[in-house]
């Protein structure tokens, strides 16, 4: 929900036609700043409006905006976009958008404890811009033997990879989330993609991310931490990523 954090003025909203909206799963966290994205609310705002992805997350926030819970998005809509639909996706299929290509992944990632763990239905995104970027976004996932694959395929030949780092090591690993060694693992892999470990747990404080980052990202030139607040430009002449002037990336090495 990252446009939705951001005060969109009359004249940059009058540009904007279209926004389709990635949803990864069903936990609310990921889907509750809908409700606060003022410029999507705003009074005759003109946007088409896509929400896309696996039907258990749509059943969710549908669910979430009936009463007495909330106002329905149809009704809230009215007045607002110029139209809404929500859109099922599943893992492994492709869908072209305009200027664009989304290539939903599977993802590993469950809630509590056995007995009573239940995995949810949740995707990873590796979203293609036609003449732009390529960016691969792995949230909320475990890494297994059995995904490994699946991150490779993400990575590869990507312009940026955006990746869950919910722990500081791979021995932590629990509850769906992986860890920074897990990211830096896979970096090694890709020593050519600027990778990023992302979604930090509430649990670590900044010290301790910073110092797993070190630790499990030496000798990494590309490899570095998603801090908040930091932003990325795309540079089409030389076909990569490049910080603002005032983008507080924390790179873990190199």
């Amino acid at each position: 929900m990252a446009l939705s954090a951001a005060s969109l003025s009359d004249e940059r909203l009058a540009k904007i036609e279209r926004v389709h909206l990635l949803i990864s799963h069903a936990h609310w966290d990921h889907w509750e700043g809908l409700k606060d994205a003022e410029w999507l609310w705003r009074k005759g705002n003109g946007i088409a409006l896509s929400i896309m992805g696996p039907k258990e997350a749509l059943d969710a926030i549908n669910k979430a905006f009936s009463p007495p819970s909330f106002v329905p998005l149809d009704i809230l809509a009215i007045g607002t976009v110029a139209s809404l639909s929500l859109v099922e996706l599943s893992a492994g299929e492709s869908t072209q958008l305009p200027g664009a290509t989304v290539d939903a992944l599977a993802l590993h990632h469950y809630s509590g404890i056995a007995p009573h763990k239940r995995f949810l239905d949740t995707l990873g995104y590796r979203l293609s811009i036609e003449g732009g970027p390529t960016i691969a976004y792995i949230c909320d996932h475990e890494p297994t033997a059995e995904t490994s694959e699946m991150e490779k395929t993400a990575v590869a030949s990507a312009d940026l990879a955006i990746i869950d780092a919910s722990y500081s090591d791979v021995s932590e690993h629990a509850f769906g989330h992986g860890s920074i060694e897990s990211v830096a693992q896979l970096a090694r892999s890709f020593p050519d993609v600027p990778v990023m470990a992302a979604h930090h747990g509430p649990l670590r404080s900044d010290e301790q991310i910073e110092e797993a980052a070190q630790r499990h990202g030496e000798g990494l030139e590309r490899f570095s931490l998603a801090v908040e607040g930091a932003s990325l430009d795309w540079d089409a002449d030389a076909g990569r990523f490049v910080p603002t002037g005032t983008s507080p990336l924390a790179v873990a090495s190199g």
